[in-house]
């Protein structure tokens, strides 16, 4: 029996697998019970033990016995995040107010996957005491995005960029700039009235944590801290008349001292505004995208003064989480009229251009509708409100709005764009110059369609007429063999009339004189049975001649009419031949139960001719939905494959088989020399209905 093995991450984890080794060669050397799996299976010590667990491990529900710190505490029913001298993790007991920040304790539980790593359930704890917190690990963006210090605490350095209450204004949402990224810091705390914490460098001490998605991946980085006591200003924001007011060509250029990532003031017109929050604004040297803090309405041509963050954004500089200073009214500012050639070149990015091409596809999308231009080989996508007009396609078009390059490709130093598209303002930056001809790719496309479809019409229609004359074609060569055939069944039945019926009357004529004249006893019941085999001969020929003239089609009785073979040979002085037959046998077809009676016939007339049999037996019975006949004799059968294909002049089995393929019916001889014979007739009913 194999014992489980514990995990060997922590030096008393080492030491109970010793234990649990050295039990095991007890047992093998005494014969000792084993204990249970349970009872050999050593507990997890260390957090670090538990988050090293591979999803299918933890889900094993192993057993932990773990002392930490409490660093965290999602609320009353949520996770508390426990923290030892090796990693953290967390674990979910009993809805519990008392716990605080700081508290030691003593949690034994199982395992659990949880949704990003391994934790600890059905946990109950002891609180041992009071402590100070574990001390928080220098990360960067990086480390925390990476999940490394997931559920650890952590100590993070950067500049505030905004400071915003949750919607039930219970918590705090600070966005703190760590270089170009930004990481989102929740407080369980609301903002605090008067403090100004915008622009200022700050520390922070927290738990590092995140978003995760359902397939266990961390895709946001985010921190979370308990109340304000773990943010330490290091360096006070400056007010905002000392923040630089610069150009927009100069935002993150190159600087002697390198760019501090502080907030920057910058004047201009504005010449879109959005509702998303989203204005852009024209200096005397360049356009700039910026984000503002809240959605303000701007009109057109405002003269403003803005102070916001630095943020490389696509292909240009742009501020983010800025707020307007100063604002007054100015003239609408006029567009730039470019060709979709200069959008590529990136010095239109964040400006008001206009363009004429012409209108090649809309779409709807849920941002709006969205047109495609086309013009000397290149293509333009631009996104418009929707405004519920329908631009055909093919029309020419002028378009206004704001240029923005979507991604761009870097060779050497250089940077270059690769695609750009336009972002209109409203439905009125959309004008049609004129409609499209009448005569467009759609339509000529359209009647090449109705073209090629009238050809495949006619086609088909051929196709069809071909099948047709071919249909009739065939009838008529049925019709004229049906007729062929007929001619010839009624000359047949006429020689057969003229030739044999007339010589078989003439043969009945003769015996009944013979027998008139008189006979010993045996000589009498032979006579008898030459003429009742005279009769039948006769009678068979007749209807032999009727059905050649007028084929019937009602069903007959297959046992009455192998009665008949039967009757055909009852005599003294004969061999005998006997019917078994199993009731009720189906009624079939009046040509099937003449080429079964045939075959009958033929079989039997074999068994006495040339086999010299004394006893003919033919057994007729149902099996799987099959129509069996078995003719068996005790004659002193023969070679069948010599028999068969050897003799010429032998048309017997060669007729039989003839016959049955006429019936789609099987027919299968087993024989030798010496030892009799079978012929076994498999017919399927549902080939014979």
């Amino acid at each position: 029996m194999s014992l489980p093995q514990p995990r060997l991450t922590h030096p008393r984890n080492r030491r109970a697998a010793g234990m649990v080794m050295a039990w095991g060669l007890c047992v093998a050397l005494t014969g000792l019970p084993l204990p249970s799996a349970h009872a050999a299976e050593a507990p997890l010590t260390t957090a670090v033990a538990v988050r090293s667990l591979r999803e299918e491990e933890a889900a094993k529900k192993l057993p932990v016995e773990l002392r930490g710190t409490v660093v965290f505490i999602e609320g009353p029913n949520g996770a508390i995040v426990i923290q030892d001298s090796t990693a953290g993790t967390f674990f979910r007991g009993q809805s519990e107010t008392s716990l605080q920040p700081g508290d030691e304790l003593q949690v034994k539980g199982v395992t659990t996957p949880g949704t990003y790593l391994p934790g600890i359930e059905q946990a109950s704890y002891v609180k041992l005491g009071h402590r100070e917190l574990p001390p928080a690990l220098p990360a960067t963006y990086a480390d925390i995005l990476s999940g490394r210090y997931f559920f650890q605490r952590i100590a993070v350095e950067g500049i505030v960029h905004a400071v915003v209450p949750t919607s039930d204004e219970s918590r705090s949402i600070l966005t703190l700039a760590l270089g170009q990224d930004l990481l989102e810091v929740r407080i369980c705390a609301p903002p605090q009235e008067g403090r100004q914490l915008t622009d200022s460098r700050v520390r922070i001490e927290g738990l590092a944590a995140g978003g995760v998605n359902q397939r266990r991946q961390l895709v946001q980085a985010i921190a979370w801290v308990h109340d304000w006591s773990g943010l330490q200003v290091i360096k006070p924001a400056p007010p905002e008349s000392e923040v630089p007011l610069i150009s927009g060509s100069k935002l993150l250029a190159f600087d002697a001292l390198g760019q501090d990532r502080h907030r920057v003031r910058m004047a201009g017109t504005v010449i879109a505004a959005f509702p998303d929050g989203e204005i852009f604004v024209r200096d005397d040297a360049t356009a700039l995208r910026m984000q503002m803090l809240k959605p303000l309405p701007l009109p057109l041509g405002t003269r403003v003064e803005v102070i916001g963050f630095p943020k490389m954004q696509r292909f240009s500089a742009s501020l983010v989480h800025a707020q307007v200073l100063r604002q007054e009214p100015g003239p609408a500012p006029a567009a730039i009229a470019v060709n979709l050639a200069d959008l590529i070149k990136g010095k239109h990015d964040n400006d008001l251009v206009t363009v004429t091409a012409d209108l090649t596809s809309s779409f709807q999308t849920e941002d709006g509708h969205v047109l495609v231009l086309q013009e000397g080989g290149r293509s333009l996508r631009v996104q418009m409100p929707a405004d519920g007009r329908q631009l055909p396609a093919g029309a020419r078009v002028q378009v206004t709005g704001i240029c923005l390059v979507d991604s761009n490709t870097a060779s050497g130093t250089t940077s270059t764009p690769r695609s750009a598209h336009l972002r209109s303002r409203s439905a009125s930056d959309v004008a049609v110059l004129s409609a499209p001809p009448w005569w467009t790719a759609r339509r000529l496309a359209l009647a090449v369609g109705l073209l090629l479809l009238a050809m495949a019409l006619c086609a088909l229609w051929i196709a069809f007429l071909r099948r047709q004359v071919r249909r009739q074609t065939q009838a008529l060569r049925r019709q004229i063999q049906h007729e062929a055939t007929l001619e010839e069944r009624q000359r047949i039945a006429r020689e057969f009339h003229d030739t044999l019926e007339q010589g078989l009357t003439g043969l009945a004529l003769r015996l009944d004189a013979v027998k008139a004249r008189g006979a010993d006893e045996k000589s009498g019941r032979l006579l008898q049975a030459s003429r009742r085999l005279v009769s039948q001969i006769h009678e068979e020929t007749r209807s032999l001649v009727s059905e050649l003239r007028q084929p019937s089609h009602e069903a007959l009785d297959l046992k009455t009419e192998l009665a008949k073979i039967v009757e055909e040979h009852t005599t003294d002085c004969g061999p005998a031949v006997e019917l078994q037959a199993d009731e009720p046998l189906p009624a079939l077809p009046s040509h099937i139960v003449h080429h079964l009676k045939m075959i009958a016939r033929e079989a039997v007339t074999n068994a006495l001719k040339h086999a010299q049999a004394l006893h003919v037996v033919m057994r007729v019975h149902m099996q799987w939905q099959c129509l069996r006949i078995a003719v068996a004799d005790d004659g002193q059968g023969f070679d069948f494959e010599a028999r068969h294909h050897g003799q010429a002049g032998r048309f017997g089995c060669i007729g039989i088989e003839e016959r049955c393929e006429k019936l789609n019916a099987t027919a299968h001889w087993r024989t030798a020399p010496g030892q009799g014979t079978v012929l076994e007739i498999t017919l399927p009913l549902n080939t014979a209905a």
